[in-house]
């Protein structure tokens, strides 16, 4: 099924920008400098760098990993 939804283009692989790429570098060094780390999953850093390179500043999410990196990092 997954073959079948990236030939008929429901599904599209998109490559983060550079700028993502900092952002997420960035993130990850912050996150993990702290004492104690805040814990952060890659998928959820990609997120956030994705945020903040798009400007936003507010996040809302259920998962409390996410939510604590997030507020970290600044998203209300």
């Amino acid at each position: 099924e997954l073959e079948t939804d990236i030939a008929s283009s429901w599904l599209r692989t998109v490559e983060p920008s550079e700028l993502v790429m900092q952002e997420f570098d960035r993130l990850m060094l912050a996150c993990y400098r702290r004492s104690p780390p805040v814990p952060l999953r890659t998928l959820d850093a990609l997120h956030l760098a994705s945020a903040k390179v798009a400007g936003e500043t507010e996040l809302v999410a259920t998962d409390r990993k996410l939510r604590d990196a997030a507020a970290m990092l600044g998203f209300k």
